[in-house]
């Protein structure tokens, strides 16, 4: 199968790397689990030759996002258990991002935290929305961190899970997510590592634990 109509003009800024292009693309969804990823329709689709292609596609394939099929690549799919792991090794460099970014973070980092956690709050009556903006804002704090090495571990990591997870229906947790913000701002401000760290693995643990219990709900629902 290849592409759905839906997907034949990707609306991504030209000035973005390819590679990210892609990868942002893959995360929102814009291609079907079961498209062929092939070098000559991805060039056709955002306009660049095939070296470029090449060079995104391998790397997609390094971070775990697409597998070789026997036309180009697929999307990956991931188990519960793959879901779990790479959990467990989020939350070890989000910590360490969190706690980084208590001693680094600058009042820019912070205002734009800050915004990004009040609407937020604000947009209780858009989901899709929320999510958004609850991604973007763990987005600054990594950058916060000035560790581009765990910024990038932490943004390859996130995409595996975005779209491993992406037919799961989950509970409604903006509340208790907006508290756990609000906690790892607080924390910022206070430039205290120790429980910026703390308030970011509660927040994590808690958000995996939602996911297994979803999983288990699953497939109790299949049995």
């Amino acid at each position: 199968m290849m592409f759905a109509n839906v997907y034949k003009e990707v609306d991504v800024p030209e000035r973005v790397p390819l590679h990210a292009r892609l990868r942002a693309d893959l995360v929102a969804g814009r291609f079907a689990a079961d498209d062929h990823l092939v070098e000559t329709m991805i060039a056709e689709l955002y306009g660049v030759s095939r070296t470029p292609v090449r060079e995104a596609l391998n790397r997609l394939e390094q971070e775990g996002l697409i597998v070789r099929a026997m036309r180009g690549f697929r999307i990956r799919s991931g188990s519960p258990e793959d879901v779990i792991e790479i959990y467990d090794v989020r939350i070890a460099l989000e910590r360490a991002a969190a706690e980084s970014a208590a001693s680094l973070r600058t009042e820019l980092h912070l205002a734009e935290l800050t915004q990004l956690h009040q609407q937020s709050i604000d947009a209780a009556g858009d989901p899709a929305l929320s999510r958004a903006l609850h991604s973007r804002f763990h987005e600054v704090l990594w950058d916060a961190s000035q560790n581009v090495t765990l910024q990038s571990m932490l943004a390859a990591l996130v995409a595996r899970l975005r779209i491993f997870d992406r037919e799961t229906r989950h509970r409604d947790d903006r509340a208790e997510t907006g508290n756990e913000h609000a906690e790892i701002l607080s924390a910022l401000h206070e430039r205290n590592a120790t429980r910026a760290g703390v308030a970011v693995v509660a927040h994590l643990a808690r958000t995996k634990q939602e996911r297994l219990d979803t999983f288990v709900r699953d497939r109790v629902r299949l049995r």
